[in-house]
């Protein structure tokens, strides 16, 4: 499991040398630097993977770009005379903190009052915990009982944690899984028997394609795929008779790709149905 709570604190001098003294992990997509430490009857183990980093400082950047920039907004509205009084400031510099609470928290923001209790201008400074941040964003530890594992090892155990979660929250959303409403144990049963076999289902698209050199995830397959559709036409003949005729759209070149990997035979094949 991660820890919850920011125990990548406890290790900040470690990461800030992450690059330097950490085990190098390469993967596909971004380096990762690991470091395994046991303590007790648990292990921990300090991660650092780039790609995260990066993606975390650019949401960093952003947030903190946008904060300023409400906070600048504010100065010139107070300079101008549009917002004087020190109850109102008080009032936007709180929902401009409530805004952009992952940034807000690493500035002093101090409200200049002149005569009349009016405000004059406003004071913004950064604190010394924002290099910190900069320094942990990134990084996080994974806290197990497998103590003899490696680091590699529960390093991967973990990465396969979130494919598992990731397949539950297909689950639960696309296919509806959740809610469940059932109260009986049978009905429960089977509910939970239909859960496991579409997780199975999804687990063999993913191996199939790996078999075939292809490292697509199966949030990127129904991505992919939503775009190809099965229509049923619906119509009576001269005898009232009921027609379903179920046909598919044309397949687009990446849909094609995906059924020949997944040796899918005749995806358009029409399903012609007379009640």
């Amino acid at each position: 499991m991660v820890e919850r709570r920011n125990a990548e604190e406890d290790y900040e001098q470690e990461f800030k040398a992450a690059i330097d003294s950490f085990e190098v992990v390469e993967k596909k997509d971004t380096t990762i630097y690991i470091k395994k430490k046991v303590s007790g009857d648990t292990a921990e183990l300090l991660v650092l993977s780039k790609a995260r980093k990066e993606k975390e400082q650019a949401m960093d950047r952003l947030k903190e770009t946008r904060f300023l920039g409400d906070m600048d907004a504010l100065k010139k509205s107070i300079a101008k005379g549009s917002v004087s009084l020190s109850a109102k400031v008080q009032v936007r510099i709180g929902r401009i903190l409530g805004k952009y609470p992952s940034v807000s928290k690493y500035y002093d923001i101090e409200a200049i009052e002149g005569s009349s209790k009016k405000i004059t201008g406003l004071n913004i400074t950064k604190k010394e915990t924002r290099d910190t941040r900069n320094v942990l964003t990134g990084c996080y530890v994974i806290r197990t009982t497998h103590k003899d594992m490696d680091g590699l090892k529960i390093l991967e155990s973990y990465l396969m944690l979130t494919r598992v979660e990731d397949a539950f929250k297909s689950l639960k959303t696309d296919l509806g899984m959740r809610p469940v409403y059932h109260h009986k144990a049978d009905r429960t049963k089977a509910h939970l028997f239909i859960s496991v076999l579409a997780y199975h289902l999804l687990n063999t698209i993913e191996l199939k394609l790996s078999e075939k050199g292809c490292t697509r995830k199966w949030s990127s397959v129904r991505k992919d795929l939503s775009t190809h559709v099965r229509t049923t036409v619906i119509m009576t003949d001269k005898d009232n008779g009921i027609h379903h005729i179920r046909v598919s759209s044309v397949p687009e070149e990446i849909h094609r790709k995906i059924y020949d990997l997944l040796e899918v035979k005749d995806p358009l094949k029409k399903i012609h149905l007379k009640l």
